[in-house]
């Protein structure tokens, strides 16, 4: 049988934890791991980052708060807003 962990996901636009999503042990992503999920904060789809434990967590805090994802958070968005344009286009 199958052994799950919750993950959490914390949005790198506000920095405040997302939606967790249960993962397989055996199905592990790199330290950091991107994912593009609905922030309840922000409104809107913005990458957030996959903290498996207390001490990514930290170090997610502790980038955000030196502002290292402000240039990819406004790469992310420039993105999507351009897949939304061309899909309603």
């Amino acid at each position: 049988m199958a052994r799950y962990s919750e993950h959490s996901f914390y949005c790198m636009r506000c920095g405040r934890k997302g939606i967790p999503i249960a993962r397989r042990d055996s199905h592990n992503h790199s330290k950091h791991h991107r994912k593009k999920l609905w922030c309840p904060y922000c409104g809107m789809e913005v990458n957030h980052i996959e903290c498996r434990n207390d001490s990514e967590v930290y170090e997610f805090k502790q980038a955000f708060e030196a502002g290292e994802y402000k240039e990819e958070v406004a790469q992310s968005l420039a993105f999507i807003q351009n897949e939304t344009n061309i899909l309603w286009s």
